[in-house]
């Protein structure tokens, strides 16, 4: 048998099956068509002689072979990824800033630990939270404020780059013994004469109302709150609902304090993205912390989709 068959593509894809789970999703997070990883599958499946997953399982089961590759994914990727940053940093220098702004109450939920394993790899890099929620991300980059942000709409402005991160459902939440609480899906209709307690930021950058609310004249009586907890514990009390990404209120449902509803039939979906100046693209730290918190929250946030 060639056992140089295997190539560093193969391991990505192994591994890009085990985060996701799925075929179809795993083809999106690395840039294939679901028959071109299929076909490379087959392949791998062909020279060894083994199946590497069951078939027709949800998330999917690996076998012992498949196990012993995405063991070897762990154990290669990150030496590789590694042996590339030093290179970069023998080319571009250890050494720099990157101020980080973000438009999103809870972008702190999953950035902490994404800034911590790039800090492990950059120790050189000085990493910084612009301070405050900001509604003009783009503009402290402009104006050299901040070097990196974090934004949920892309705004084409000339001289900023934008790269997708994920996108992620958000969930109607309401205590367990609220009307609501025995319906699966909520419509716009429902939240007619509910209080609606929210992040303290423009109706713009409110998902449920600008494009599911609005949409239909619905403006309900509003409450704010700047913390997730805070909100979720308002709800669990009965003086209102909300709208939350449903990772972010997971560890809550598991706990039973709220309870988790779809929005619409076609579910509600929000999208964050990254964006740069133009003239940083090129710069290894600035496009390493890029794919860390990308590949971070994929394998740590439960139900994230690929952002194309």
């Amino acid at each position: 048998m060639n056992m140089t068959f295997l190539e560093l593509r193969h391991l990505k894809t192994l591994l890009a099956l085990k985060e996701t789970g799925s075929v179809s999703m795993a083809a999106k997070r690395i840039h294939l068509t679901q028959s071109a990883l299929s076909h490379q599958i087959k392949l791998l499946e062909d020279q060894f002689g083994l199946p590497l997953f069951e078939r027709k399982t949800q998330p999917l089961h690996f076998t012992v072979a498949g196990e012993r590759l995405i063991n070897l994914a762990n154990e290669i990727l990150p030496k590789v990824a590694e042996a590339e940053r030093d290179l970069s940093r023998v080319k571009q220098g250890e050494a720099g800033e990157l101020r980080i702004a973000v438009e999103c109450h809870t972008c702190f939920d999953w950035l902490m630990p994404a800034m911590d394993s790039f800090r492990q790899h950059w120790p050189l890099v000085e990493l910084d939270i612009v301070s405050g929620f900001h509604t003009d991300a783009v503009g402290l980059l402009l104006s050299h404020r901040a070097d990196w942000a974090i934004l949920s709409e892309i705004e084409e402005t000339e001289g900023i780059i934008y790269k997708p991160l994920f996108s992620y459902e958000m969930v109607g939440i309401c205590a367990k013994d609220h009307p609501l609480a025995t319906k699966d899906i909520w419509c716009a209709e429902d939240f007619i004469d509910q209080t609606l307690i929210t992040y303290p930021v423009p109706d713009d950058m409110l998902d449920l109302l600008r494009k599911v609310l609005q949409p239909k004249g619905i403006n309900p009586n509003r409450r704010t709150s700047e913390l997730t907890i805070a909100i979720i514990q308002l709800v669990a009390s009965k003086r209102g609902v909300a709208a939350l990404p449903f990772w972010a209120v997971k560890p809550y449902l598991e706990r039973g304090y709220v309870v988790a509803k779809r929005i619409t039939e076609r579910k509600l979906y929000s999208n964050l993205y990254a964006a740069i100046r133009e003239t940083d693209q090129n710069t290894a730290f600035v496009e390493d912390f890029y794919e860390t918190v990308k590949s971070q929250s994929f394998s740590t946030l439960p139900g994230l989709s690929v952002l194309s």
